[in-house]
């Protein structure tokens, strides 16, 4: 008895026990639909009456909420996902070409080292594109030496030259008409200045370049015809102090000719840059802000002969 009393009493008063969530009730439909349902009904329980009208309107109650057909609800599950659309790389969009380099504003040398004059035209050609898309040589006469470039200012190779005997930048008049045994010391001279160079033929039907035809400045083999001049020896020689032997024309050895010279310049046009010795150079290439204007050769008329310019 004592051991009832003895026990543990209940809280009082005793705690309330938590009251289950409802249950959410579906969401109550529109008015506009439940009087659509309740109108739908009456029409039809006034058309079959009250016995067939109640079962017709439980007919259209489950059709309107029969769930989907299994068929449906399995290929919705299994259906795999849908992926974006094969891009044909035949007909992709083609990433846009990299701007072309600009070009150069100097020659390119390579290892070759060049006088300074020589440097000095080469760099002034490239860097106002004077040669335009044609392939060009420099000729520096202080050391007779010919230097031939592709058309975008890289240097192909280069040579000793012989010229003119005389020191001097400028054509006599008339030259190129005078025989060469008449030709006086002082008029061998080499010209200088720009060139537009034309391929051509001598009296002896062999190639030459032309720089200026009537004044009978040519660029051509070296043709060793007076003995005494010594003119292949004078090629090879290391120094260009013996170079000047020529009554003007430009004398090549003969394999840098067939190799530089005739397969370019003598199968189509190219400039020639002849640097000058006694005039400066803005005298020769400049007037103030302008470059000067080219001298274009000249080909002989149909009704002239070739000129004889193999012992010049």
């Amino acid at each position: 008895m004592l051991a009832d009393f003895q026990q543990p009493m209940a809280p009082w008063p005793p705690a309330r026990r938590p009251r289950p969530a409802p249950a959410r009730r579906p969401a109550a439909e529109s008015f506009s639909a439940a009087l659509g349902r309740r109108v739908r009904d009456l029409l039809i329980m006034g058309v079959v009456g009250p016995a067939l009208g109640v079962a017709a309107i439980f007919g259209v109650h489950l059709v309107s909420v029969r769930p989907p057909p299994v068929a449906a609800v399995v290929h919705a599950a299994v259906a795999p996902p849908r992926l974006p659309p094969r891009v044909d790389p035949l007909v992709a969009e083609v990433p846009p070409l990299p701007p072309e380099p600009p070009p150069p504003t100097a020659a390119n040398f390579g290892a070759i080292r060049p006088t300074e004059a020589a440097r000095e035209m080469a760099d002034w050609v490239v860097g106002r594109h004077d040669n335009g898309k044609l392939p060009f040589m420099v000729l520096d006469k202080h050391e007779a030496r010919l230097y031939v470039f592709q058309p975008d200012g890289v240097l192909v190779e280069d040579t000793a030259v012989l010229l003119g005997s005389a020191h001097g930048d400028d054509t006599f008049p008339g030259i190129g008409n005078v025989p060469i045994k008449d030709v006086k010391p002082f008029q061998r001279t080499t010209a200088a200045g720009r060139f537009q160079t034309q391929p051509g033929l001598d009296a002896d039907h062999t190639d030459v370049v032309w720089l200026d035809y009537d004044a009978a400045l040519a660029m051509h083999r070296v043709i060793n015809k007076v003995k005494s001049e010594r003119r292949p020896q004078r090629l090879a020689s290391p120094t260009p102090d013996d170079n000047r032997i020529s009554y003007g024309c430009i004398n090549i050895p003969v394999g840098f000719f067939d190799r530089r010279i005739s397969p370019v310049f003598g199968k189509g046009r190219g400039v020639a840059y002849v640097i000058p010795e006694v005039k400066t150079f803005a005298e020769v290439f400049e007037h103030g802000t302008t470059p000067a204007g080219p001298t274009v050769a000249t080909l002989a008329p149909a009704n002239r002969p070739p000129m004889d310019v193999g012992s010049r």
